[in-house]
């Protein structure tokens, strides 16, 4: 196949697809802002499914364009885009800008589907291009930009607080859809192992040793403690860990002695993994939260890299959810951190915790006493016939497979036709 020059001119990582007509299909753009996993996994859940819908529209191709862990993300699962282009709008806002323009003039898409980006709706709304933006986290943010009100839809997924705030702010063009994730299940007779389940920690406003250095201490720590599990308990009972990550950087820092320490896996091979292991250690990512509230068993939150992990706690155990989390000042002895001040203001708090916790063996020592705990606590649980507390989550807002958010898309594809 002839090699499309375009695509590599911009990083493209895939080049289009076999037999595709000659004549330029209609273009959709598609963009996940690299905070965390979920955006990029967003985007391959909803892909196939309003790939199949599409087929009533005639040839359109489906371009995809990020950078950082949501570049990572999109290679390492079996999604076929007909095209991926590397365009960083972080690292250097000015040149990333201008790279997206010229490939936006160059794809001419009918419509740009973001994932929380703002720099990114911001410039197709600027060059006239309708836009659409699903927003995980419409509960969440201090203000509403003015890009979102500027969109064509904005497809919010539930949680608390997303009705509330659709009707403080007088917004008009949103559609609330199910939050994405697996069918609830239960397994009977789950493995003894503890899967540490790192999801996507990476956030262009933190530095890369930071994330790197967190989910160094936090391995270090459950390798400790699942040692100290297993010397307690008899050989029958004893467990391993698995550590799984979003993001080749983590993937091979964590451990500098051992690069197979921690593994990326397809989306279906993580939830298998959760709901077949006895304990689950999890950032406080809404990804994970869903994820853990179907087919996880005992769940243990890691403590928070960032404001969003810690205030969805809270509004979870505001709601009444007793789910079991790890704070910082619970090693640190010093007074909790404020979570509702300004991000950089928070991940700073944060950043000093967590090298205050690296410095302290004693602070080490308590970390590692939590997780030995909840190791205890599920290995002398058994099997339960309650549901796990974060299957209230799915009871309470439900779940969908991406198709709901495909059908939003189709809706106003067809209006801007």
């Amino acid at each position: 196949m002839k090699e499309n020059q375009h695509l590599v001119h911009h990083d493209a990582t895939t080049k289009t697809r076999h037999g595709q007509p000659s004549t330029s299909p209609t273009s959709i753009v598609f963009n996940a802002q690299p905070f965390g996993g979920g955006p990029g996994a967003t985007l391959t859940a909803v892909m196939p499914y309003l790939r199949s819908r599409l087929k009533s529209l005639g040839p359109i191709a489906l371009h995809y364009v990020g950078s950082s862990l949501t570049m990572d993300f999109q290679k390492l699962t079996e999604t076929k885009w007909d095209g991926i282009h590397n365009v960083d709008l972080y690292t250097n806002p000015e040149i990333g800008k201008r790279k997206l323009v010229s490939l936006l003039q160059h794809l001419k898409p009918q419509l740009v589907v973001t994932a929380m980006d703002e720099l990114v709706a911001a410039a197709a709304q600027a060059a006239g291009i309708p836009v659409v933006i699903i927003d995980l986290l419409l509960w969440f943010w201090p203000s509403i930009s003015p890009n979102w009100r500027q969109a064509e839809l904005v497809i919010a997924a539930e949680f608390y607080g997303v009705q509330e705030r659709i009707i403080s702010e007088n917004l008009n063009n949103v559609a609330t859809v199910p939050p994405l994730g697996p069918p609830a299940r239960t397994t009977q007779d789950p493995s003894a192992d503890v899967l540490l389940n790192f999801g996507g920690m990476i956030n262009p406003l933190m530095p890369k040793q930071e994330y790197i250095a967190y989910s160094h201490l936090i391995y270090s720590a459950a390798r400790r403690a699942i040692e100290l599990r297993n010397a307690a308990l008899p050989e029958s009972q004893h467990a391993k860990l698995i550590v799984l990550v979003a993001s080749f950087d983590v993937a091979q820092g964590i451990d500098p002695k051992d690069p197979e320490a921690a593994r990326m896996v397809l989306p279906d091979e993580a939830l298998k993994l959760m709901a077949s292991s006895e304990l689950t250690f999890c950032t406080a990512g809404l990804g994970n939260l869903y994820a853990a509230g179907a087919v996880a068993n005992a769940v243990l939150l890691l403590p928070p890299l960032h404001e969003g992990h810690a205030i969805q706690t809270h509004l979870i155990q505001k709601a009444g959810v007793p789910v079991d989390a790890i704070e910082w000042h619970e090693l640190t002895g010093r007074a909790p951190i404020d979570y509702y001040r300004d991000s950089l203001q928070v991940m700073d708090n944060v950043s000093k915790a967590q090298s205050e916790v690296i410095d302290s063996p004693q602070a080490q020592t308590a970390l590692v006493g939590r997780m030995l705990a909840a190791m205890l606590r599920s290995a002398s649980a058994g099997v339960s016939a309650e549901d796990p507390p974060l299957r209230t989550l799915i009871k309470e807002f439900g779940q969908d497979n991406g198709d709901a958010m495909a059908v939003q898309i189709m809706d106003v594809l067809e209006k801007v036709r």
